[in-house]
């Protein structure tokens, strides 16, 4: 009989992960954050690397995680993004989280895929 282990010994939850995103998007992004070109470039980098940082103490089993913070400014415009992947549809997948306020918007998404 074979020992391998089919699943992981913590399966992904994405009800975690979505508090995950949520909390530490409105703890940087709240009422005081103004949008400014440059240092968005850099609070969107730092947003990243934090939500990765939380996911990876969750220890889920078996899971790389791609996390990608968007932040623009509103000027009565539109944004259309795009992102195709080759994934298992039953293991693989993705979450999203939008913040919209009159200035700014910023845009979580978090890529989980399945690794053996």
């Amino acid at each position: 009989m074979p020992t391998y282990r089919l699943e992981g010994r913590n399966p992904l939850n994405k009800d975690r992960l979505e508090l995950v995103i949520k909390a530490i998007m409105h703890c940087n992004f709240n009422d005081e954050y103004m949008f400014h070109p440059k240092q968005s470039y850099h609070m969107a980098a730092q947003v990243s690397e934090e939500i990765k940082n939380e996911i990876k103490t969750l220890n889920f089993d078996r899971y790389r995680f791609i996390v990608l913070v968007t932040v623009g400014e509103l000027l009565m415009q539109g944004l259309c993004s795009m992102v195709n992947f080759l994934w298992d549809a039953d293991k693989d997948g993705f979450l999203s989280y939008t913040i919209e306020t009159p200035n700014y918007f910023a845009v979580c998404s978090i890529f989980y895929l399945y690794y053996d």
